[in-house]
């Protein structure tokens, strides 16, 4: 997924409607982008995907005020973006409950992963339900060859692509057993991923 994302404007046209415009914000400079630019570009005519690469490295909480500004500085009247979207990792940080707190009051979605958004990559492949360390989930995810180094290679796209709708179902069972257990919704393991890519899949803004 070494590719980079082209260029494009808001006002190209799918079949059926305007192109939907999505700003992301990754906590991963690389893995998450490149993942989400593969998806973005299988559905080029419907979305316009646009990472903010300066948000890269942020904390959580500095990932969702850095997302509010940027959602407030929109024009009214031609807005820029129609969704802005943050995609982070629980890992460490201590500041994870006051991020999605701020994210909910500022209309701004999230896509979580507990531990890390390895995590999300292996779900594609195989059912993972026993608490797992960063560590040992990003080894997986390169046994796996879904990873070489921090990158997805091409080679591992077709598998993900195929294996999107069993890493979406055992993502939801994730949260069904986490409940049933009395837990709290995105416990170890679980991802959201798959909110931000049912996004993506679901279309052009209507005409």
């Amino acid at each position: 997924m070494s590719r980079s994302a082209r260029p494009s404007t808001r006002h190209q046209r799918a079949s059926g409607g305007e192109r939907r415009v999505i700003r992301v914000l990754a906590e991963g400079a690389v893995t998450e982008a490149g993942y989400l630019t593969e998806w973005a570009r299988e559905h080029a005519r419907a979305i316009d995907l646009r990472i903010d690469k300066d948000a890269a490295g942020c904390a959580p909480l500095k990932l969702v005020e850095r997302a509010r500004e940027q959602k407030r500085a929109q024009r009214r009247k031609s807005p820029e973006f129609d969704e802005i979207w943050c995609v982070f990792d629980v890992d460490s940080h201590p500041d994870v409950n006051s991020a999605l707190a701020e994210a909910r009051d500022a209309g701004i979605e999230v896509a979580v992963s507990n531990p890390c958004f390895e995590l999300w990559l292996v779900l594609h492949v195989e059912d993972r339900t026993a608490n797992v360390d960063r560590h040992t989930i990003q080894r997986r995810a390169r046994d796996l060859d879904l990873l070489a180094g921090k990158s997805i290679p091409d080679s591992a796209w077709p598998r993900l692509a195929e294996g999107y709708e069993d890493a979406k179902r055992r993502a939801q069972a994730l949260d069904t057993m986490h409940h049933g257990d009395g837990r709290t919704a995105g416990s170890n393991p679980s991802s959201g991923v798959w909110r931000l890519i049912d996004s993506i899949r679901a279309g052009p803004l209507p005409a």
